[in-house]
Parts: structure tokens; sequence; C-alpha cells
């Protein structure tokens, strides 16, 4: 070997030698020098030790927490969450694809028809044809604003800097395993899509149409009906409010990623908790009921060309022993979607009219202020008219009937304003406020539901700067047949639950919460407080029941005779009730002041036992004749047939059930111990 060659081959390995030693200097000016760490623009430098390595490998996947669950009373779901997918998919155009722009467009027309395919792979799906032109045509658009194809020239080469990758949401709350299947299959059919699916929850109410109001919404949503307008739901409202439905925090999922970058899972939910449980008073087939029954007589009086269908109604049923909610149904007039307007059982205010009448009654002779045998001249231009009304001022009572000399029994049968008027007159300012007080008006319903309407008396009605005689002019003689005061028809409802049980009983809509399997029962109705005389409801109650008959007179007895013509049933002894039908005059927006007529009816069934009411308020905007006993009678009275038959059937069928904590509960749709008068 030459001595040239030599120094050369001495040279190269020499240098080769260096090498190790410099990068044993470099490593150790990173691990000493620097500490073992590398900066990093703007955040804390980098620590260069295996636990970063760990942590750049290891990724958690964040999925919300379930909510609670909502169910009836019998265990039918009302609201639950189920497993969803929200898919993504991050697209690269493939480089030969990418070189003309006639390729780039036919890849992802034929990528955005891949799909829109997978999305209709439901084998259940109803219309497939028109659900597949619908995906595309969306597919088409997503796919053509992330790569900006309108920008693209009609032929010829991709422009440089045009994107060729782009991470798009394709679609949420998918839950259809053939279509999960089939969007997986474009990731692995096509190596330059990634598809991704982030688990989540959907919220579901199975029986959404029957449940909009009472049960809520969790999100805000905006709809359009088919007048083109834009409406909103309401946010977190109803029972969906409830804290005890609240998710929580999120859950997480370790994974790593494989040599190729494909995610894999290496363990299950961290901590994934049992959602908690509201158990409603809602019954679902009652609460179908409601609604049918409702919606049915609401629209029965439209006659093409001339609107004499109500505007807004609602009906609720309530068992009487335990202040159980069993249906609460609302309906509107040219509401396409039932959720976008206010849920009437406890947000619409109007005023009651009669039906206030037997309270009123229960109250005077309760305080001592009314003699249940004295005969009244409700005659308008007799003696006791001249004496009782007249000697307060220039106010003037009118009845719809003419009436004559009446007992209090005789008045609430009859419905006499005027008969009403001499009784509300017997009491003072102070035990009209304490009636309201009694009764619940003008205060919340305590149910823990969002946007409630609590009504009451003018803000003037009790003002201590109004004379006493101004006061009996007006507000007493107003109060005594359910004007000057705006109520919900809840409020009813739990007025006359008081009647009957006493001054502390209150509505309730929840029998009690599952939290980690164990269960928590809500307080029933005690109505211990200030309890009416034994004989004062029987009393008040007997006027009630004739209410419901053929006599002459009697306010539903149009009632009574409809229902044994059409279902041969004979309602007087069965059903106990009372109507109302008020003139109003209020504002509304857009329209200015308008007459309104609000008809209701208040109804208990069985006649000789209360175990069921109902209230009914059909509320019109128009002179039209409109009464209680015509109009919001029928449905309450077929509701408690329908509860009561109901009730029966279930009897007959099935037993008290044993739940997993050994308590046991009453049979389905059995009200439990209804006895009345306890």
């Amino acid at each position: 070997m030459r001595l040239g060659e030599r120094l050369r081959l001495r040279l190269a390995f020499g240098v080769l030698g260096l090498v190790p030693l410099f990068l044993t200097g470099w490593l150790g000016y990173l691990q000493v020098a620097q500490a073992g760490e590398l900066p990093r623009d703007g955040r804390a430098p980098l620590r260069l030790e295996p636990a970063t390595a760990d942590r750049q490998a290891w990724r958690r996947e964040v999925v919300p927490a379930p909510r609670g669950t909502i169910v009836d009373r019998n265990g039918s779901v009302l609201a639950i969450d189920c497993e969803t997918y929200d898919v993504r998919a991050l697209v690269a155009v493939p480089a030969k694809v990418g070189r003309t722009c006639e390729s780039m467009r036919q890849w992802l027309d034929e990528l955005a028809a891949d799909f829109a395919r997978a999305m209709v792979a439901d084998p259940e799906l109803a219309d497939r044809g028109a659900s597949l032109r619908g995906h595309l045509e969306q597919f088409r658009a997503r796919l053509g604003a992330a790569f900006r194809i309108d920008e693209l020239p009609q032929a010829g080469p991709v422009p440089d800097g045009h994107p060729r990758r782009a991470d798009l949401r394709l679609c949420g709350d998918v839950d259809v395993l053939p279509v999960v299947e089939a969007l997986r299959e474009i990731g692995e059919r096509r190596g330059s899509v990634t598809m991704h699916f982030l688990r989540t929850f959907r919220r579901s109410h199975p029986d959404r149409d029957a449940t909009f109001g009472i049960v809520g919404h969790v999100a805000t949503e905006w709809v359009e009906d088919p007048a083109g307008r834009q409406l909103r739901t309401h946010g977190v409202c109803g029972l969906e409010s409830w804290a005890v439905l609240d998710g929580g925090q999120a859950l997480a999922r370790p994974f790593l990623r494989d040599g190729a970058g494909r995610p894999y899972f290496v363990g299950p939910l961290q901590a994934q908790p049992v959602p908690n449980v509201l158990h409603s008073t809602l019954d679902l087939d009652l609460q179908r009921a409601a609604v049918r029954e409702l919606a049915q007589q609401a629209e029965a009086g439209a006659r093409e060309g001339n609107v004499t269908i109500p505007k807004w109604g609602a009906l609720v049923l309530v068992e009487i022993a335990t202040g159980d909610v069993l249906a609460a149904a609302s309906w509107h007039r040219g509401v396409a979607r039932q959720e976008a307007a206010a849920f009437t059982p406890y947000q619409s205010l109007y005023e009651p009219g009669s039906i206030v009448k037997p309270l009123v009654f229960a109250y005077a002779l309760e305080a001592g202020r009314l003699d249940w045998a004295h005969r009244f001249d409700c005659s308008p231009g007799g003696g006791d008219y001249r004496e009782r009304i007249g000697g307060v001022g220039s106010r003037v009572v009118r009845d719809d009937h003419p009436c004559g000399v009446l007992t209090p029994h005789g008045i609430l049968v009859n419905s006499s304003n005027i008969g009403a008027a001499y009784v509300g007159l017997q009491l003072d300012r102070d035990q009209w406020r304490d009636y309201m007080r009694f009764y619940g008006f003008g205060d919340s319903l305590g149910l823990q539901l969002p946007h409630e309407r609590r009504g009451g008396t003018d803000a003037r009605s009790f003002d201590a700067s109004i004379p006493l005689r101004s006061f009996r002019r007006n507000s007493a003689i107003s109060f005594s047949f359910g004007y000057e005061m705006q109520v919900t028809a809840l409020h009813v409802a739990r007025a006359y639950l008081r009647l009957f049980r006493g001054g502390d009983a209150d509505l309730r809509v929840c029998r009690g919460v599952e939290i980690g399997g164990e269960w928590h029962p809500a307080p029933a109705a005690s109505g211990q407080d200030r309890r009416l005389r034994p004989d004062v409801i029987e009393r008040v109650h007997a006027a009630m029941v004739d209410v419901v008959s053929a006599e002459p007179g009697a306010t539903g007895s149009h009632l009574h005779g409809r229902m044994l013509r059409e279902s041969g049933i004979d309602l007087h002894g069965l059903v106990a009730g009372k109507t109302g039908t008020a003139a109003s005059r209020i504002g509304i927006p857009g329209r200015g002041k308008v007459d309104v007529r609000n008809a209701s009816f208040v109804g208990v069934l069985p006649a000789a036992s209360p175990r069921w009411l109902a209230v009914c308020v059909l509320q019109k905007d128009d002179n039209a004749r409109f009464y209680g006993g015509s109009y919001a009678a029928p449905p309450a009275v077929r509701l408690l047939l329908q509860c009561q038959n109901l009730e029966q059937r279930r009897q007959r069928h099935e037993e008290p059930r044993r739940v997993a904590n050994g308590q046991v509960r009453d049979a389905r749709g059995s009200p439990g111990d209804s006895g009345w008068g306890r």
C-alpha cells in the first residue's frame, strides 16, 4: 500500500473516531449543561426523561358523563342518554389524484357518494332514496368548502398551495351499527381517509310529543315551523333541570398509537358512575291520554273560514292522597311544535272564574261566616241585593240565568255570582288575605320547575291605602267568583288538594330518586296543617256532586246529558265538579288589549270517596259563547274515567313489584293508600 493511501485511510478512520466523541459531548451538553431540558418558545422547557416519552405516547379519550334517567311511576323511560358517535374524517387527497383539477373533483365527488351511502346503511330507514340525495348534497357541500373546490380552475393542474388535506366533521348522533360499520369500512378501503369515532351521548325522549313540557329540554334548539318562522325551544327546563340529573365530570379512557399511527385502547372507561334515576309521578299512559283528550277538544270547534278554536289549553290530573301529578298536558293554537310554546299548566295565567266558589264557601264555613241553611235572595233587584251589594257602592253583579232564592248549596250548583258575592262580603280584608295564603294563590308551586308563573292578586288588592269600602266593593266581590286574580291550572289543582287534604298539602312531580342505586323517597302531601272540618268538606263536596247532574239550573247539566247520550254513563254521583267561565281583557304583544274568555272545570272521581282530581282550562281570544260546562268539562271527565278504568285493569293483571333494595312498590298505576278524609 502506497504512503498516500495509508494517510487517507488514517484520516478517514480518525474522522470516524471523532464522531463518538462528538456525540458524547453533545449528549453531555444536553444532559448536564442544559440539565436535561429542551427550551420551547412560550412554554416550559421539555424535560428529557422517560416519563416525558410516556406522556407523549399515551392519550386519553374524553367522554361526557351520562345524565340521569327519568322514568314514570311505572318505570317507563321518559328521558335517557343513549351512547352515540360523533364522526370526523381526516381526508388527504392522494398525490396522483391531486395533480389535475378534474381528477381531484371526481375523487372528492366519489368520496361524498361513499359517505352518503354509508349514512343510509340503516336497514330500517323509511325513505332511503330521499335520505341518500339529502346526504349526498350535504357531503358535497362540506367537502367542497373544505377543499375550496369553487376556487379551482375548470381544467389543468391543481395550483400550488391549494389545500389537499382537511379535517371535517361528518355527522353526530350516530348510533346505528350498520352505519358505523359502513363508515369504518371507508377508512379501511381508502388509505388516504382516516375516520375518527368520538364517543358521546345523545339525550333521547321516547315520548317527546306527550311529555315535551313537563319533562323538558336539555339544550336550546332552533327550529323552523311550516310558515318559515324561526322558533327557539326552551333551554334546560322541566324535570330535565333538576340537579340530580347532572352528568357530573367527564369520563376518560386511555389509548396508545401503534407504529402505523393507529390508536388502540389500553383500558376501560375510568370511574364510570351509575346514572341517577329520577322517578317522576307521571303515568305515561295517562299523560298520553291527557294530551290526546285536550287536543281533540281544543280542535273540535275548527270551521273553515271562521276560527273558533281556543288560543291555548291545559289539562292536569292529580292523585289526591299523595299530591302526585299523574298527567300535565298543554295545547296551543297554530304552533307546529308544541315545545316552542309555553307549557300552560304552570306558565299560562288566567282568571279562574267560578271554579273558586267551592274554595270560598269552604273557607267562609270554616271561619264561621256562613250559615249553610240560610236562604239568599239572588234576584238582581231583590232586597238582599240592594242591601248587601248596593250597600257598598255602584258595583253591578249579574248571573247568566235567573236564580231566585237559594241556599249556599244551591248557589254552588247554579253558580250564582250574586250569591257568591253575598258570601264573599262576609269576609274581611285579613280573612281574604288568609284565604289566598291557605290555598296558595300567588305562591310558588315548589315543584322546582323553571319559568314558573306565580300569578296572584292585583298589586293594589291588599294595599293598606285602599279604603275598606273600596276593597269590599271591588276586591271582595271579585274574589268571590274568581276575578282580580291570576292562576295557572296547577295552582287550581293545588288549591283543591288543600281543600281535601289541608293547608300544607302540595303537589309533587317526583316520587323519589335513585342515587348510586340507593332509593330516596320524596315526601307525599301530608295535609296536617289547618285541615278544614269534615262537615265543611262534606257540605261543599255534596254541592259539587249536584253540579254534575240533570238538576235544573245545574251548570254541569250539559255535561251530564252529553255523557249520558254519548256513552250511556250517568255522571251524577260518579263525578263531582265545578264549572267556571270568566271574561277578561288582557294585553297580547302586537295586538294590544284583547277580550278573552276562560272556560274551566274542576272534577274529582269517585264522587263518594275522591281519589283523583282533574283541572282543565281553555282560553279563547274572542267574545264567542264559551262555557266551562260545555268545553272544559268533557276532556277532564273523560280523563278521569280513563284513569279509573286503567287502574282497574292494572290491578286485575299485575301484582305489587319488589325492587332491588327490598322495597315493595304498588302495582302498576295503583295510587296507593288514597283514603279520603284522613
